[in-house]
């Protein structure tokens, strides 16, 4: 059985547990914990990452959510996890860093399906974890919903990307439904999942970051990226989906 197949049927079977109402319920995180981190001590990061989402995401499948990571002296970044604890899936995303890396800085717009913690763990090089985490309330069904529209139509135009780069900073947006698995078609049945999973920035052909995303990134997937050493028309990212499709751009070509 799969880590996050595991992670999954644990939730369902937490639900129950879970408080009602306007709460944001804990339940979900020690099944997360097992899951992925068994056995290994998750620091307090509050010190070293910093969360900013809405109290309250009224839109609940278009929640702005950004973070920032600056490790103490002597440390690099690894990776960095992304949990909405509630979710289906609760591993939105997961970062991976170049060698030296010591800060990130990552907005980018995710779902929640009802109330819940949002939480960032930095894993550094040396194999320490930080987590702080954040409570975002929502009316929910973020993870839902109906199918419908031009599925030709649809189909024609996912893959297509803006790339603009600045001074310090990426900015990324590609068209894609992000289907979660969980939305009903007009007939009644689920629609098959078909989200991005993948995303490779570079510059000058050096990576500089790697994204594996789940579903639980909003439909259209948006990620603004600080680096410093952004250079316009020099930085390029390939994307793929779980039906092994691949999208490519420069910055230096038009949108």
């Amino acid at each position: 059985m799969t880590r996050l197949l595991r992670v999954c049927i644990l939730a369902l079977l937490a639900e129950p547990l879970a408080a009602s109402g306007d709460a944001v319920p804990d339940t979900w995180w020690p099944h997360i914990q097992e899951s992925f981190f068994a056995g290994q001590p998750i620091q307090d990061g509050e010190p070293f990452i910093r969360l900013h989402a809405p109290e309250r995401a009224e839109d609940a499948s278009l929640t702005p959510f950004s973070f920032q990571v600056e490790l103490p002296p002597g440390d690099a970044l690894k990776r960095a996890y992304l949990f909405t604890d509630a979710n289906p899936i609760p591993l939105t995303a997961l970062f991976h860093f170049p060698d030296s890396t010591h800060q990130a800085d990552i907005s980018t717009r995710i779902r929640l399906d009802k109330n819940s913690y949002v939480r960032v763990i930095a894993e550094t090089t040396a194999g320490r974890l930080f987590m702080h985490r954040i409570a975002i309330k929502t009316p929910g069904g973020g993870c839902g919903g109906g199918v419908g529209g031009d599925e030709a139509s649809l189909r024609q135009q996912a893959g297509r990307i803006k790339l603009k780069t600045e001074p310090g900073a990426i900015g990324f947006h590609i068209r894609h439904p992000m289907r979660t698995g969980f939305e009903r078609t007009p007939m009644g049945y689920y629609a098959k999942a078909w989200f991005i999973n993948r995303l490779d920035f570079s510059m000058n052909g050096h990576p500089i970051l790697g994204i594996d995303i789940g579903p639980g990134i909003s439909a259209d997937p948006y990620f603004r990226i600080g680096y410093p050493g952004a250079e316009p028309g020099r930085i390029a990212v390939e994307a793929a989906d779980n039906e092994g499709n691949r999208y490519t751009q420069n910055d230096h070509q038009g949108d």
